[in-house]
């Protein structure tokens, strides 16, 4: 039998504990077993929490929330199936390196594999997903609650370090699970006299920025200053102070930036948008890099990667600031663990003069512009591409943005405008690229940041999601939701297997036939549903000058929306034959 006010005072102390580890937003769902830890976390007035019936949802939330915040969100549910629902978002947060920790409860020892209802194998669940992971003892005096706090503070430390990812904390309780006041002996309490006293966390754990290695920094400058035409990439980039930096030395140098959408630098106005140009094969004839420098994380378009393998370029390195491996082509010559800000940094100064290829870029965007100009004409149909563009014209300087996979990051990444002069944070699940959990890893995102967002999101991901839109309603901020619904999974009419039309409708397109509008009602939002650029741009204003949450669902044609990128893209590549010609 166990004993209800030790497991109180336990859960308490854990509770506490990660309070002041900074770790004090929790998503809990409810549950039998969890008993003790949501009544601590319900009971201790500096903890923040929010209920979800759905543990999948709960994962997706704290995800967004960690992505905002930097700090991990608590995941707390029962025993069971519970836990096993909370894998997609350790996934996506362990190869996004976003930081998170679960607090399972579990049943007994005694309970496992004997058939016991709700009881699962939860120890090693997330197997090599997490950064750490500890069966935690049953509550009892004969456990010293110094190791209780040393590993609840730890399990905080290895979910911030590098690299940031999800950390498991199986707790088993007994029951009764009844809250009960604590008159537990004195010699159990001593240790942790001065911890109660001085409301400070057991044990700080220190995260400094990594210098680069001096000597990898001598070669990186030495082949920056007599590179013949360096380029810069900039991938997925988490922190805002390390993109601004990396934008300051693409200035500094006076060298191409490749700015993906995830870098955080896409919508600026002193970025030109190169996705554009890397498309065309004019303009990956006459540009030829000797050197790249690739700053942190993968891209959205696979142009780059194309351009590269054809390119073959002497140098090409990678400065990340995690010690994981980047190099999807594995052509990296070098590799530097490092803060993307301290080493961009560090490279200002060791070249002069302009890039060649930037007089010529300047003519083809002007002309670039123009083209994507057309297609947000006021009286012309809104399209995925106009609608990226004109999201990208009027989202104000304290919204977020939030992309979901497949169509919608790809069109604001190639054709989102750069008229912005304030840096947009824009979240993106690019870990593992996955269209499940967008809309509540949004919503984790905005109440993160503590703004209103814009997401972007198509239909069939919009459907995966589809419960989450419970959250949307109560969010202390407005989030503005559009529906790009074309009917199916549109990426898929971009592949050869569209060809095979025998095949291609019921079994990779998947059409739906749904409307947004029911799900507006069910769940009290705003709905509007424009069907030209000028509809589009005044629905959307009116919900981005609201306190209320809404959807815009935007219905498009998938066979007209391939037409309409290569169309677009048959003109790109006129433009880019007469500004960059053919060596």
């Amino acid at each position: 039998m166990n004993n209800p006010q030790l497991t109180t005072l336990w859960s308490s102390v854990m509770v506490e504990e990660l309070v002041r580890q900074g770790a004090s937003f929790f998503c809990i769902s409810p549950g039998s077993r969890s008993t003790p830890l949501t009544a601590a976390i319900a009971r201790n007035p500096e903890a923040a929490w929010k209920m979800f019936p759905d543990e999948r949802s709960a994962g997706f939330y704290a995800l967004g929330h960690a992505k905002a915040t930097g700090f991990p969100a608590i995941l707390v549910c029962t025993s069971g199936t519970a836990v096993a629902n909370y894998l997609p978002a350790v996934v996506e947060a362990s190869s996004d390196r976003v930081p998170m920790l679960i607090l399972s409860a579990d049943r007994p020892f005694e309970l496992l594999e004997c058939g016991a209802n709700q009881t699962i194998r939860q120890n090693g669940i997330f197997s090599t997903f997490t950064r750490w992971q500890m069966e935690l003892p049953e509550p009892s005096t004969s456990v010293p609650l110094e190791s209780l706090l040393s590993t609840v503070a730890h399990g905080v430390a290895k979910s911030l370090s590098s690299p940031a990812g999800p950390v498991h904390l199986n707790q088993p309780f007994r029951e009764p699970f009844a809250p009960e006041s604590c008159s537990t002996p004195d010699p159990w309490l001593e240790p942790l006299k001065e911890w109660q006293i001085s409301r400070r966390p057991s044990t700080v754990a220190a995260q400094p920025e990594k210098h680069p290695d001096a000597e990898a920094l001598r070669t990186l400058r030495e082949l920056t200053g007599n590179a013949r035409q360096p380029l810069i990439i900039a991938g997925n980039i988490a922190e805002e102070t390390d993109s601004l930096a990396i934008e300051e030395l693409a200035l500094d140098l006076q060298v191409p930036l490749y700015a993906d959408i995830a870098s955080g630098l896409r919508l600026s106005s002193s970025t030109l948008p190169w996705q554009q140009a890397f498309a065309s094969p004019e303009f990956q004839n006459a540009f030829r890099p000797d050197l790249v420098l690739h700053f942190g994380g993968g891209l959205i378009s696979r142009h780059p990667a194309d351009a590269l393998r054809k390119w073959q370029p002497e140098h090409s390195s990678v400065i990340r600031n995690h010690p994981d491996r980047y190099s999807p082509s594995h052509s990296a010559t070098l590799s530097i663990e490092a803060s993307l800000r301290l080493t961009a940094n560090a490279l200002r100064g060791c070249r002069k003069g302009t890039a060649s290829v930037m007089t010529a870029a300047k003519g083809f965007f002007a002309g670039a512009t123009g083209e994507l100009d057309s297609l947000t004409a006021p009286d012309l149909p809104v399209s995925e591409i106009g609608a990226a563009r004109i999201v990208s014209e009027l989202l104000p300087p304290d919204h977020l943005l939030f992309l979901s996979n497949s169509m919608p990051v790809r069109a604001m990444d190639s054709y989102a405008s750069t008229r912005g002069e304030t840096p947009v944070i824009t979240g993106i699940n690019r870990g593992a690229s996955g269209i499940d959990g967008i809309i509540s890893t949004a919503a984790g995102f905005a109440e993160g940041h503590g703004q209103p967002l814009c997401l972007m999101i198509g239909d069939l991901a919009f459907l995966h999601d589809l419960n989450a839109l419970s959250l949307i309603g109560s969010m202390r901020v407005p989030v503005q939701i559009i529906l790009l619904n074309n009917n199916g999974g549109g990426i898929f009419s971009f592949l050869p297997v569209s060809e095979c039309t025998d095949i291609f409708e019921p079994n990779f397109a998947t059409p739906q036939n749904f409307s947004g509008r029911p799900a507006a009602a069910m769940f009290g939002l705003d709905y509007t549903a424009p069907h030209t650029n000028s509809e589009f741009r005044e629905s959307l204003l009116s919900a981005m000058n609201s306190q209320r949450s809404s959807i815009i669902e935007v219905v498009c044609s998938r066979s007209e929306n391939v037409h309409l990128h290569r169309s677009l893209q048959e003109r790109l590549g006129v433009l880019a034959r007469k500004a960059f010609g053919t060596p």
